[in-house]
């Protein structure tokens, strides 16, 4: 599978990460200067069969994170991308990234997948953020810009163990029952805060924009609230397994 490694230089941590990626690994990202979030529709990103961004992550917590996940929009767009457009989901490498990040934890830091947000969501080729975050001080931390870029470079070489793979109902933003998850390969995640947005369409787009098409539709036993008939009720519309978690 062909990978591209991308960042922005308006991105210090992505910046950062792209440095010791060449330094350490060799491995030349490619660099632009518009936000990634905001790259829909930029022509000269070459052709791939995925891409794998260096990123910040940034939270009003300030909470120090490494993190995973791929972009997309279930409501309205409010960093990028398109209104209701989710982007491609790898769920293997997703997978893999999920347990490099446990493999590799830093203590202080939270180490684990995010449910599926941001843009940009127009891209043809699944797509995945490797984020160090949450604050320009996580940003500037070497240590843990070491750890992502050790993740990218992996991820960029490796090819991810082949599992069944799934779509993820319910929890928090931080995805960790999702990110423990080992006998399946988990693409798009809908947290709980999201779960209002869907109807038939977005589930459908849950499951064709997650790459291999999933089986399962893996659901937080406790963490669908006041949704969790509803979302049951679109889940038997689909041909989909549900699996409780």
């Amino acid at each position: 599978m062909s990978k591209t490694v991308i960042f922005s230089n308006k991105d210090k941590a992505g910046t950062n990460i792209a440095g010791l990626l060449r330094d350490e690994y060799g491995l030349k990202a490619l660099e632009y200067d518009k936000e990634i979030l905001h790259l829909d529709g930029i022509s000269n990103l070459p052709d791939s069969s995925l891409c794998i961004v260096a990123s910040r992550h940034k939270s009003k917590s300030g909470t120090p994170t490494l993190t995973a996940h791929s972009p997309g929009n279930y409501g309205a767009a409010q960093a990028g991308g398109r209104d209701r457009e989710l982007g491609y989901a790898p769920a293997l490498l997703l997978r893999k990234a999920a347990m490099l990040l446990q493999k590799n934890r830093i203590p202080g830091y939270e180490s684990c997948l995010e449910a599926t947000h941001h843009g940009p969501t127009g891209f043809p080729f699944p797509m995945i953020f490797v984020e160090v975050g949450s604050s320009e001080k996580e940003w500037n931390d070497l240590s843990a810009c070491a750890v992502a870029a050790g993740i990218i470079a992996e991820l960029a070489a490796s090819t991810p163990e082949v599992v069944p793979a799934a779509v993820g109902f319910g929890g928090g933003h931080y995805c960790r029952k999702f990110s423990s998850v080992v006998d399946y390969a988990v693409g798009h995640i809908c947290p709980k805060y999201s779960l209002s947005c869907l109807d038939p369409v977005m589930v459908v787009q849950m499951i064709e924009k997650t790459v291999p098409r999933p089986e399962y539709a893996l659901v937080e036993k406790k963490g669908l609230g006041g949704e969790k008939e509803r979302i049951r009720s679109l889940l038997l519309e689909t041909d989909l397994s549900v699996v409780e978690i």
